[in-house]
C-alpha cells in the first residue's frame, strides 16, 4: 500500500515535559487508522504536531513523501490534512452555511467546488440542511460533530485527523457519526481517528496503534488489536 502519512521518530515537548517520545507510525491511502490509549498518552498531541499547532522537538512528519515539519498550520491544510478537534471548535455564532463557508476558505475561488461541498455535506447529514440558517451554537451535540465533520471536508482533505468524535454523545448519535466516518473513508477520504470508545473505533478501523506516555507500544490489524487480551483489558472495558 502507499503511504499517506509517514512519522518517523516524533518527539515534542511542552516546556521540559515529554509529549511524544519518539514515535514512528504510517497511515496508508485509504486507510482508516486508530490511535488508541488513555488520557495523557499522548494522542491528541500527536495530531496537533501533525496540523502543526505544536512544533516538534526533533523528527519527521511526511505527507506523500513531502515534509511537513516547520510549515505553518494554514500551509498543512492547503496541503490536504485537516483536523477536527477535541470538542468540535465550531464557530457557535455563525449559522451552519457560514460554518461550511468558512471551511471552505482554501477553495473560495472556486465557488462551483464551494457549493458542491454544501450539498455534498447537506446529502451526509440532511438535518444540517434543515437547519442551515440555524446558528451552530443552537444545534445540539451531535449536530455541531456533524457541522464539524462536514467543515473540514469543505476543503477536500486527503488526510481527515479525527480527535474523539463521538465525546459526550448518546449512544444513537454515536452510531450514525460512525457510519459516516465509515462513508468518508469509503467515499475515498484517508483517516486517522483518536477514539476513547475503542470498540467502535477497532470496528471501523483497518489498523490501529497504541500510545502509552508518548510512546507507541503495540501496532497491529483491527481485528488482531481487537482480540488482543491486554488491549481489551485496558481499553475495551473487559
Amino acid at each position: 500500500m502507499t503511504a499517506l502519512l509517514t512519522i518517523e521518530s516524533l518527539q515534542a515537548h511542552y516546556g521540559k515535559i515529554a509529549a511524544l517520545k519518539g514515535i514512528s507510525l504510517q497511515v496508508n491511502q485509504g486507510e482508516i487508522v486508530a490511535l488508541l490509549g488513555s488520557n495523557g498518552a499522548g494522542k491528541s498531541t500527536t495530531l496537533k504536531a501533525i496540523s502543526g499547532i505544536v512544533r516538534p522537538t526533533s523528527g519527521e512528519i511526511a505527507l506523500a513523501g513531502k515534509s511537513l515539519v516547520g510549515c505553518a498550520p494554514h500551509q498543512i491544510v492547503e496541503a490536504g490534512v485537516i483536523h477536527v478537534p477535541e470538542g468540535r471548535r465550531i464557530f457557535a455564532g455563525l449559522t451552519v452555511r457560514e460554518n461550511l463557508e468558512l471551511g471552505g476558505f482554501t477553495k473560495r475561488r472556486e465557488k462551483a467546488a464551494v457549493k458542491e461541498g454544501i450539498e455534498q455535506a447537506f446529502a451526509l447529514f440532511p438535518r444540517l440542511q434543515e437547519r442551515s440558517q440555524q446558528l451552530g451554537g443552537t444545534l445540539s451535540g451531535g449536530e455541531q460533530q456533524m457541522l464539524a465533520i462536514c467543515r473540514a471536508l469543505m476543503a477536500r482533505p486527503k488526510l481527515l485527523m479525527l480527535d474523539e468524535p463521538s465525546m459526550g454523545l448518546a449512544p444513537i448519535i454515536v452510531q450514525e457519526i460512525m457510519n459516516i466516518i465509515k462513508e468518508i473513508n469509503r467515499q475515498g477520504t484517508t483517516i486517522l481517528l483518536i477514539e476513547q470508545n475503542a470498540k467502535a473505533a477497532l470496528k471501523l478501523a483497518h489498523r490501529g496503534y497504541v500510545m502509552e506516555t508518548g510512546r507507541i507500544v503495540m501496532e497491529n490489524t483491527a481485528d488482531v488489536l481487537r482480540t488482543d487480551d491486554s488491549i481489551v483489558k485496558a481499553y475495551l472495558g473487559a
